[in-house]
């Protein structure tokens, strides 16, 4: 995995029984954790652009919020924006598996589950964060669904940032279902600069 610097907790262990400073510093990998997809496309002198897990949950967050304002949507924003900020707490431990590493669905989220566990194992507010991270991987309530396909629209924009034309991201845009998103895609379509047509991202 490529990241920014090592383990942020391997700076504190074993010195805070504290659970918010513990809780912290384990968060904190996120910051360090590059988004590997984009560095195994464009190679590791990428990685002096290439957004961090912590950016992506954060644009996600924001994107989902500006969404449900702007077309006053019936989904819960506030249960959302929780969704977002723990939906990536398992590649704390596990790492950001791309689909070109071969690893199964089925082991991803193993560790993934193994991983959010970890982190919250002294935590008090477990079980919250548990079922937030539970409830967007079975993708069944509105706000998850909601949630998992803005993240599929947030990762096209942010390739179309680096640069990507958006014509590749024919397995992406099949994820999207909701007619406001494909909205926006369609007319982000018609504003978008001819970029990059490789079609090794398999998007």
């Amino acid at each position: 995995m490529y990241t920014k610097d090592t383990h942020s907790y391997d700076r504190i262990i074993g010195k805070s029984e504290n659970s918010v400073i513990s809780f912290y510093f384990q968060l904190n990998q996120l910051k360090n954790l590059y988004r590997q997809g984009w560095i195994k496309l464009k190679g590791e002198e990428f990685r002096i652009k290439c957004e961090s897990v912590a950016d992506h949950s954060f644009s996600l967050a924001m994107l989902c919020d500006t969404i449900i304002k702007k077309y006053d949507l019936d989904i819960d924003a506030m249960h959302c924006l929780k969704m977002c900020m723990v939906h990536e707490l398992g590649e704390i431990y596990a790492g950001d598996f791309t689909p070109m590493d071969g690893v199964s669905d089925e082991d991803k989220h193993r560790m993934e589950h193994e991983g959010v566990k970890k982190v919250l194992e002294y935590c008090e507010w477990e079980d919250e964060y548990y079922r937030l991270w539970e409830e967007y991987e079975m993708n069944q309530t509105n706000e998850a669904i909601f949630v998992k396909e803005v993240d599929n629209l947030e990762f096209i924009m942010q390739a179309v940032s680096y640069g990507y034309n958006i014509s590749v991201f024919t397995r992406s845009l099949g994820n999207i279902k909701n007619s406001i998103l494909l909205d926006i895609f369609e007319e982000l379509k018609k504003l978008t600069i001819n970029g990059d047509t490789d079609n090794s991202m398999k998007c």
